[in-house]
């Protein structure tokens, strides 16, 4: 007989043997007391009474439910089988009694889904057959009635799917395209994650950890391949009994272009067109920014060639104002803001302004050398779109306003500058160039005796077309944002769940 030192030695080579004897032998103690207490106090035979009933219930659940399922799937003919789409409320009997008979033919069993095209054409078929008495087959109808049996199918399942599954209108083809290539990783992912959770739920709840383990077992005589086939076979049931029921109303003449139905066409056309009519375009949004007293309002005054903007030698826009204007036939709405002074708050609040605007008109006094709130108001511009990398960045138009102020013999005739007055201007706009990061700085002189504006004009209005990709851009990307809310999604995964309960236990039960 070995000694214990080989028994433990020989434990101890074996990793199994020794999980098996650290984790297994503290349960089995465990049960071991857990009987002793029920005979001590006469509950051992109701214990195992009550165990071998619910085991037995259980399994009469499972078998019935085994029983049901093949019922359902072996029975293609049944007359009590009830349709999950709607019939059309204005079919005649004959032609209700046809929709039946083509739903009761779809197959009960998950059909290749390179195969659905055939079984649609072939339902098409049944359904030209039954309802001309055998003149007709699938394709005696002319091709706009083929169009719009396919465009009927479609808006229904569209109508379907808008309404019962959470956030469909928002996940792309890509994401979708991505999410099948790499669902091997969500595999993976799913079972660490259920195996993390058991060992949770061992290490915090034993007891409850190793019913929830005995429960898994005795209830795996379930297939888990039927659940799927019934979940396939439910969507594709879907599927094919909507185009039945588009088959049944084309060659039922419900789905026939008489004048009437024509006119009807055409008008739920124009309809739909103008429900789908992409929004137009609004007033380009030009938000005008510089520091206090940097000239915007005198500017904005010349833009709209009429005195808006309140004016003054001390700072006059201490908020937001907004002037409506057209430049040369073109809308605008001009945001005049306050003046960047340097603080934070001014600072964000210039920030949000500017990501919802569609161009910048940015206002720097060429006599003001003092521009570090200006590049730190740009840094913080850049690094806000970096964070958002689909956003558009909004055009930005530069004016070096003032430039008056550094040339001592302005007014120039006919404002021809000399030389030297060309060689100071282009210095002060290389300066405010190297500061703020652009291509060009538009000289300007906005009082007095004003020059340069026609060239500011023409630059925003070459901007246009930039302005409005970047309002589109904006536009679409918060619609997309805020266009739905959870509760909305959430009400739409319910009706989903609801559909699927509904459907399941009426395909189980008889319902």
């Amino acid at each position: 007989m070995p000694k214990a030192n080989v028994v433990l030695k020989r434990i101890t080579r074996s990793p199994a043997v020794l999980a098996v004897v650290i984790y297994a032998l503290p349960w089995l103690a465990l049960v071991v007391l857990g009987v002793l207490w029920l005979a001590e106090h006469d509950w051992l035979l109701p214990f195992v009474g009550i165990t071998l009933g619910l085991t037995l219930l259980l399994r009469l659940a499972l078998m019935l439910l085994r029983r049901l399922w093949r019922r359902w799937s072996t029975a293609p003919g049944d007359a009590d089988h009830e349709p999950i789409v709607a019939p059309n409320p204005d079919w005649t009997e004959r032609e209700l009694a046809a929709f039946k008979s083509l739903c009761a033919g779809i197959a009960r069993e998950p059909v290749p889904w390179s195969n659905l095209r055939q079984v649609a054409f072939d339902l098409v078929e049944e359904a030209a057959k039954h309802l001309s008495a055998g003149e007709k087959g699938a394709l005696d109808f002319s091709i706009p009635e083929a169009l719009l049996l396919a465009d009927r199918v479609m808006i229904r399942m569209r109508r379907n799917l808008h309404d019962m599954v959470p956030f469909s209108d928002r996940i792309s083809l890509k994401t979708l395209l991505w999410m099948w290539q790499n669902k091997a990783w969500a595999q993976r992912g799913a079972t660490a994650a259920g195996w993390a959770w058991r060992a949770k739920r061992l290490v915090t709840n034993p007891p409850a950890a190793i019913i929830q383990e005995i429960q898994g077992i005795v209830t795996s005589g379930a297939d888990g391949g039927e659940i799927r086939n019934f979940s396939v076979v439910i969507v594709q049931q879907v599927i094919l009994e909507e185009v039945a029921r588009a088959a049944v109303d084309l060659h039922s003449g419900h789905m026939r272009f008489t004048d009437e139905e024509l006119l009807k066409i055409e008008l739920g056309s124009a309809v739909l067109d103008k429900r789908i009519l992409a929004q137009p375009d609004e007033p380009i949004r030009l938000l005008v920014i510089g520091q206090v007293s940097a000239g915007k309002s005198t500017v904005i005054n010349q833009l709209a060639e009429s005195t808006i903007a309140e004016t003054d030698m001390a700072p006059t826009t201490p908020g937001l104002t907004r002037h409506v204007f057209d430049i040369d036939g073109l809308a605008y709405s001009v945001i005049d803001s306050q003046g960047i002074d340097g603080s934070d708050q001014v600072a964000q609040a210039l920030l949000a302004q500017v990501l919802e605007c569609d161009h910048i008109l940015w206002i720097v006094r060429a006599d003001r050398p003092a521009r570090a709130p200006d590049v730190e108001l740009l840094r913080m511009i850049e690094t806000a779109f970096a964070a958002r990398p689909l956003r558009r960045v909004p055009p930005m138009t530069i004016a070096a306003n003032a430039v008056d102020q550094l040339l001592p013999d302005w007014p120039f005739p006919e404002h021809h500058l000399t030389n030297e007055a060309q060689t100071t201007v282009a210095a002060a706009s290389s300066a405010i160039c190297a500061d703020l990061s652009c291509r060009e700085a538009i000289p300007l002189v906005s009082e007095g005796s004003v020059w340069n504006h026609d060239q500011l004009r023409a630059a925003i209005l070459n901007g246009a077309s930039d302005a409005l990709a970047t309002q589109r851009n904006r536009r679409r990307m918060t619609g997309t944002q805020a266009g739905s809310s959870v509760s909305q999604e959430l009400s739409r995964g319910a009706s989903g769940i609801w559909q699927a309960g509904r459907l399941a236990s009426g395909k189980l039960f008889g319902r």
